[in-house]
């Protein structure tokens, strides 16, 4: 999954870490994984096979998922998202407009979870 363990990512939020790149280095195992391992296995797989490149360019679904971030107001998410978005060479315009979407599909209780984009962005220094 984009260069890092789905149960990493997982941990990484759990313990309240920054986003991805900024890791520390040693985390507890996430719960879910440490509880249900064979389900948590095949759902990274699955979520490699779901936000790979295909039909559809993987900055795409990572823009997809940002807006659905949003909508459903997971701020870790949204910057793990709009970083990996970045990655793959998403441009600052592109996210700004699908925030756009993104508030006016979700409605304004998005907000607050939106900064989380303008923060992730800011951090991997787009301009």
């Amino acid at each position: 999954m984009h260069g890092y363990g789905f149960t990493l990512i997982a941990a990484a939020f759990y313990l309240g870490a920054a986003a991805p790149g900024r890791m520390p280095e040693k985390l507890a195992e996430d719960p879910i994984t440490a509880n249900d391992r064979p389900f948590m296995t095949e759902f990274e797989k699955q979520y490699g096979i779901a936000f790979g490149d295909g039909a559809v360019p993987a900055k795409y679904k990572d823009l997809s998922a940002a807006v659905l971030s949003v909508a459903v107001k997971c701020e870790g998410c949204l910057k793990f998202h709009i970083h990996e978005a970045i990655k793959h060479g998403a441009t600052r315009a592109e996210i700004v407009e699908l925030l756009r979407v993104a508030l006016i599909a979700g409605g304004s209780a998005g907000i607050p979870t939106m900064r989380a984009a303008y923060q992730a962005m800011d951090d991997d220094k787009l301009k």
